[in-house]
């Protein structure tokens, strides 16, 4: 190791003396001490950011049952108009008159499950298909699960507050049936499912 001592500079200008000192220390760990303590708030500040990722991840869930109502209003809507006609199941002949058929199963015939993995649950969904004609005169309905969910709408209309509430989502379309008659179309998807998307 080089001890204190006194360094000529020379500079392109001219020769000039500068004296300074060099100080290298014997031992280097007043250094190393200091950088250990920059490694550690280093580590503290990664450590954190880890721990504020996992919590916000983690903390509470993504609540997507509205999501979940869409995408069964979306399969729902398919199954029943198929490129702007109506589903031939749902109507039957009696008589030669043509009705719509009180059978029609909107879980076999859409492709929908409704089980859930939760043991106690009663019924996670609802849904109801409405028809009307364009008088707005109500023709038939058709609904499958838990019908109690549907007070949840009413009750949790434009409040915040109740979130531990079923989701609510409604959706309305024109279609025509094989005789070119319009009908307008109302469905109603509702998703409980609290205990896995509330906390």
């Amino acid at each position: 190791m080089i001890k204190n001592k006194k360094v000529k500079h020379i500079l392109r200008k001219g020769i000039k003396e500068i004296s300074h000192y060099v100080f290298f220390p014997k031992n280097r760990i007043g250094a190393e001490k200091i950088i250990s303590v920059y490694w550690f708030v280093i580590l503290i500040i990664i450590a954190g950011a880890v721990v504020a990722m996992v919590s916000l991840f983690y903390g509470s869930p993504y609540d997507v049952r509205v999501t979940e109502a869409n995408i069964m209003i979306n399969q729902v809507s398919n199954c029943l108009s198929q490129s702007g006609e109506l589903n031939k199941n749902l109507f039957i002949s009696e008589n030669s008159e043509k009705k719509f058929n009180e059978n029609f199963n909107l879980l076999e015939e859409c492709n929908l499950i409704f089980e859930t993995k939760f043991e106690n649950a009663v019924g996670e969904y609802f849904l109801e298909a409405e028809f009307y004609d364009l008088n707005n005169e109500r023709l038939f309905s058709i609904s499958e699960g838990n019908s109690n969910l549907k007070t949840d709408c009413k009750i949790a209309e434009g409040e915040k507050k109740y979130k531990r509430l079923s989701k609510c989502v409604d959706r309305e379309f024109y279609s025509l049936d094989s005789e070119n008659q319009a009908y307008k179309i109302n469905i109603l998807s509702v998703v409980r499912k609290t205990e896995k998307n509330v906390k």
